[in-house]
């Protein structure tokens, strides 16, 4: 069975698209509409003084009251205030001169020991050095701290742990005894 489909197209009628109409008049109506409005709305806002008033009354007492105002926390900051003395406590001459003292970065503490080797051997290729020291707990476990120093003045180690912070390794002072 054939069919004959040219005559198809031509059954339906093309439809046309609307007529758009011009947005003049509707430019119009609100340029019109905005006038009137802006002619009236100042008329309205000027019959009613009592506001002006008002506010005129509200900042009079706002200055009376600013004035009244006393501010006593300079002689009460004086009364209160501590002077320490410059001579040092007591205290400081018990402890031990800091030359007795060492100063190192704990770099990490791994409970393998491949991982605590893996830091060192970064830490090393950073120029640092570094070494792995095991430390056994009450429970038998075993510790790997990977220690970088010791440092004798601390702007080399200030160095060193900049360049761990900048290779983003957190990294622990630990101060001990020689």
């Amino acid at each position: 069975m054939s069919r004959d489909y040219a005559n198809r197209n031509s059954s339906r009628a093309k439809q046309q698209p609307a007529k758009r109409s011009s947005p003049l008049p509707a430019f119009f109506c609100g340029t019109v509409f905005g006038v009137v409005i802006s002619s009236i709305l100042p008329g309205l806002m000027d019959k009613s003084p009592s506001t002006s008033a008002k506010i005129e009354n509200v900042s009079e007492t706002v200055k009376a009251e600013a004035s009244e105002l006393k501010f006593d926390f300079y002689t009460l900051l004086k009364n209160t205030e501590i002077i320490v003395p410059n001579n040092q406590s007591a205290d400081a001459d018990d402890q031990e001169p800091e030359e007795n003292f060492t100063y190192l970065l704990q770099a990490g503490s791994f409970k393998l020991a491949a991982d605590a080797e893996a830091l060192r051997v970064k830490l090393l290729l950073l120029n640092l050095t570094a070494k792995v020291e095991t430390v056994g707990l009450g429970s038998g476990e075993k510790w790997h701290r990977v220690l970088v120093g010791p440092f004798t003045d601390a702007s080399s180690m200030a160095y060193a742990r900049t360049k761990l912070s900048e290779n983003a390794i957190d990294s622990l002072l630990l101060k001990r005894k020689l």
